[in-house]
């Protein structure tokens, strides 16, 4: 990946309420983004899920010792290799289908709860994956990894899917038995000033960013908050 944005993601220890905004989260990518170029790949989500999302960038201002900085444009990518879907029924019945949490290169990513071959009309038209929720995992300290937000989501804890069945019209739309999720591992950056830099926030960013310019709003769950 390419491109700059400070991280300024704060660990969340599991099993404390997490909770992302769409609004924070597009009014901060937002910031930095300059107009569209003609190699970008913007904003997708026509028939599938995008695997890659390509933004032409602004760099944020810095100075290092004496020498100032100035914003100058880069192109930002972002590449989801989108793993095999499970059902969270599924996943409530068998921990040995999620990302491992031995391992650091399962801990950082975004993921997608679904429902599957359904299409959902959305304000600007009609979003024929059926994504009614985006999130990501990872953090300085470990806290927030895939393995824990899939976890909390196939057992009900993650405010997502909390009391899906207490509300009327949504179990009877979806059942539970309906919904499914699939996540993509996300590999860190570097910065304009060389630093490391974990890529979910980005990768959440862009997602949530880019679901937004196709149909004109979030997806269903994050309008929520």
């Amino acid at each position: 990946m390419s491109g700059t944005e400070k991280d300024d993601d704060e660990d969340v220890e599991y099993g404390k309420e997490y909770v992302q905004t769409a609004d924070a989260a597009l009014e901060e990518a937002r910031k930095l983004l300059a107009p569209l170029g003609d190699s970008d790949i913007w904003p997708g989500w026509e028939d599938c899920v995008p695997t890659v999302l390509r933004r032409t960038v602004w760099t944020p201002q810095f100075q290092l010792g004496k020498v100032l900085h100035q914003h100058r444009q880069v192109q930002a990518t972002v590449e989801f290799t989108w793993g095999k879907a499970r059902l969270l029924s599924e996943l409530r019945d068998n921990y040995g289908l999620l990302p491992s949490s031995k391992y650091s290169s399962q801990w950082y990513g975004v993921y997608r709860v679904f429902v599957p071959g359904t299409a959902i009309g959305r304000f600007c038209g009609t979003d024929p994956t059926g994504t009614v929720y985006i999130g990501r995992a990872g953090s300085q300290r470990g806290w927030s990894i895939l393995r824990t937000r899939l976890m909390q989501l196939s057992k009900r804890e993650h405010h997502a899917t909390q009391g899906w069945d207490h509300h009327s019209a949504r179990p009877q739309k979806y059942p539970w038995s309906s919904l499914a999720v699939d996540w993509a591992f996300i590999e860190h950056w570097q910065d304009h000033k060389g630093e490391k830099v974990i890529g979910a926030k980005r990768a959440e960013s862009f997602l949530l960013e880019s679901y937004h310019d196709r149909f004109g709003e979030y997806p269903p769950l994050n309008e929520e908050g």
